[in-house]
């Protein structure tokens, strides 16, 4: 591919991309022509995720990114403009669970939870936007759940991190009315990742889970224009 070609092709990011719903939105973007961007903490996990892309043809870029971590996250983004040049899409999927009753919940779980689920999505969209805001165009799709829409036992903190995640998105909408920027949250259910693993479901249950590939393509199809939905929306994703 010459530079010139590069340069036109599209360029989605997506955090926690080394396994569960980042790795298959990674996946689905591949699928359409964009380049990738794998911004992981865990480097076996990035790196495969890249490799594994990369061997079906995609330019795929790992990026070792701690979210939570604004030094991270900006080392991140110069990487990405020097690299890549640009920068289309922004997907923060990155999440953490500790689930339990808050006064049993270790101070280091409930920070940590806020962190990577709230500040992070915050901090990567901050450190990419201005490139976005420059071209006039983009789309940011932000991973809350449905735990961002109600509340739940022991879940007290997570329920905090992605109801603000959802108001994030709402007014991040209404801050980007007229550039051209379009973002959405999107709330799935339990979905069949190593996260939901944690709340103890059986191998029975987990054949009744939301398959990543699901919500992978909710969120490729947003971008892409194929589901319509205004600017700001919490879009359910249940089956």
């Amino acid at each position: 591919m010459s530079r010139g070609s590069q340069t036109a092709t599209p360029v989605a990011l997506v955090t926690g991309a080394g396994r569960g719903i980042g790795r298959a939105t990674a996946e689905a973007f591949a699928g359409e022509g964009y380049r990738v961007v794998l911004a992981e903490l865990q480097p076996v996990l990035g790196r495969r995720a890249a490799r594994a892309l990369t061997r079906r043809g995609t330019d795929a870029l790992f990026i070792e990114t701690d979210v939570a971590d604004p030094r991270s996250v900006e080392l991140m983004a110069r990487l990405v403009r020097s690299r890549l040049g640009r920068i289309d899409c922004v997907v923060n999927n990155a999440g953490v669970l500790d689930p339990g009753p808050l006064v049993r919940l270790r101070v280091e779980a409930l920070e940590r939870m806020l962190a990577v689920n709230l500040a992070g999505p915050l901090l990567v969209t901050r450190s990419l936007l201005p490139a976005m805001l420059r071209r006039h165009a983009g789309a940011i799709v932000n991973v809350a759940s449905l735990l961002g829409k109600f509340g739940a036992a022991d879940y007290v903190t997570y329920c905090a991190s992605k109801f603000g995640v959802v108001g994030f998105t709402e007014a991040l909408a209404d801050e980007l009315s007229g550039t051209g920027i379009r973002t959405w949250a999107v709330c799935p259910g339990q979905v069949d990742t190593p996260l939901a693993w944690k709340t103890g479901v059986s191998a029975e249950e987990r054949k009744g889970l939301i398959r990543p590939e699901t919500v992978a393509q909710v969120i490729v199809d947003l971008v892409a224009g194929r589901r319509k939905e205004r600017s700001g929306a919490a879009i359910d994703v249940t089956r």
